[in-house]
């Protein structure tokens, strides 16, 4: 059985007098690394390698077929990927990875043959796919949960900067290479990092066997549900008609965007500042303001001033959605040390919603009228309303879900797993136990656990006399 004790230079949250996940004491020097590559490489390949953005320089240079060639099949690779690799390997691979990124926009940016391009932008994609799969690694099972919040925020933050400064800057310039050579120096300096990688920062799949860990309960697999309508609706149709907004508005549509992803970022880290319910609100708020800013769009040919909110719901929308969705999988990663959750998300997340979404607004771009636009509009207003509607009861499943409660604290707390464990309770008795501790009465747990009150009465009954005590009193004295 491998030594479960904290090590020296392991992160002590006690010694913090605020355990909220949004205090900045809570990053530590030794995963900079990693915190630094998420950032400025995931920052990389959203502003200049994805469908998803409006980036007026990369579409001049590389073309939209190009970039939705690369988006498709960084998905793709990604989700080959994550089934292949070790998550011990992560060094290597991104090693690998990195070198073959380079070579591939060395080719394109050198040579002007089509064909030379479009294997160049293959090679591209297969080896962001190798690359994102390697520095998911480190992100999920090396950095504690204040960092991944602030490597996703910090990332989405650089995203609508790059964003705006080509759309502010590089519009009149159709084929400005001089912009794409500075992209390049920024991809070359993310990857840098991987020259600090530490492979034995995380522990091995062989020896993840050995460890004790919690069992993931099917109902957290909910989560990939909403990942997927999220990329499917935000990422997709919302993008589309963004597209077609830019160029059929006067107003500058793509700048108010951006604007509004400024705000989700901050918006993000106000939410788990201040609400006790930080999952479910960032989701309400995600897919809220989404049927909103699809609402305002659909009468914006009557009122432009409507196209603004459209773009700033819709910028905070995707934005807030976006970091909720990368930072649910690195917290439920970590709790449950589950590659195989790692594997269904980027397998759910990247096809089925990625390049769904992808195919989507590619579909609605294509037909460019203010028909499309407002029948999408009102569509997806309508399953959004629908999504509120069942917002209450879908949250109500994640109460007893030892995840939503780690995800506001700095790190990950499995710690109740070897107290319980030498009282030999059962799985259905530490849940109950849980949410005793945590206040809550017989029946509002029943409520919780949907199981029916007498049972949850036997469980009790039962948890008391395993651990030889006789009240609620005891049971808090007791943990």
């Amino acid at each position: 059985m491998l030594n479960l004790r904290p090590s020296k230079d392991s992160f002590d949250v006690k010694s913090l007098k605020n355990d909220n996940v949004i205090n900045i004491k809570g990053l530590r020097k030794k995963n900079l690394p990693y915190i630094f590559i998420w950032v400025v490489y995931y920052a990389w390949v959203i502003a200049f390698a994805t469908w998803w953005t409006a980036s007026p320089l990369t579409d001049s240079v590389l073309g939209m077929n190009i970039r939705s060639l690369l988006h498709s099949v960084n998905l793709l690779s990604s989700a080959l990927f994550i089934f292949i690799i070790k998550k011990e390997q992560f060094v290597k691979t991104a090693k690998i990875g990195a070198v073959l990124i380079i070579l591939g926009m060395s080719i394109f940016l050198t040579f002007h043959d089509a064909y030379l391009q479009l294997t160049a932008a293959i090679i591209i994609g297969l080896s962001l796919g190798l690359v994102n799969t390697s520095i998911l690694m480190p992100f999920v099972f090396a950095l504690n949960n204040t960092e991944k919040l602030y490597a996703v925020v910090g990332s989405n933050v650089l995203i609508n900067i790059i964003s705006f400064v080509q759309e502010k800057y590089f519009i009149n310039d159709l084929y400005n290479i001089n912009g794409m050579i500075i992209s390049f120096f920024i991809l070359i300096l993310a990857l840098s990092a991987i020259l600090f990688f530490k492979k034995n920062c995380i522990q091995t799949e062989a020896e993840d066997k050995l460890t004790d860990k919690p069992q993931i309960h099917k109902r957290v697999y909910l989560t990939l549900f909403f990942s997927c309508i999220f990329a499917v609706l935000c990422k997709g149709a919302g993008k589309g008609i963004l597209n077609i907004a830019a160029v059929s508005y006067t107003v500058p549509v793509l700048t108010w965007y951006y604007a509004g992803g400024f705000v989700g970022c901050l918006s993000y880290i106000l939410i788990y500042a201040f609400s006790k319910k930080s999952i479910h609100l960032a989701w309400n708020i995600t897919f809220g303001f989404l049927a909103m800013g699809l609402l305002c769009n659909a009468f914006a040919m009557q009122n432009q001033k409507l196209a603004i909110v459209f773009a700033v719901l819709l910028g905070i929308s995707s934005t807030i959605g976006m970091i909720n969705m990368y930072y649910i999988l690195g917290v439920i990663g970590k709790k449950y040390n589950s590659m195989r959750y790692l594997r269904f998300s980027i397998l759910l997340i990247g096809i089925c919603g990625g390049v769904s979404g992808v195919a989507l607004g590619n579909l609605i771009n294509a037909i460019g009228t203010f028909e499309i636009s407002i029948f999408a509009s009102i569509i997806a207003a309508g399953v959004m309303v629908l999504f509120l509607i069942l917002s209450p009861i879908l949250a109500q499943t994640h109460y007893g879900d030892e995840w939503t409660e780690d995800s506001k604290k700095i790190e990950i707390d499995n710690e109740h797993l070897y107290l319980f464990k030498k009282y030999q309770l059962s799985k259905r008795e530490i849940e109950v136990c849980k949410l005793l501790l945590q206040g809550y009465t017989l029946r509002q747990i029943s409520a919780m656990l949907t199981i029916a009150y007498p049972t949850v009465n036997t469980y009790c009954t039962s948890l008391y006399r395993k651990l030889q005590i006789n009240s609620r009193t005891e049971l808090l004295i007791l943990f």
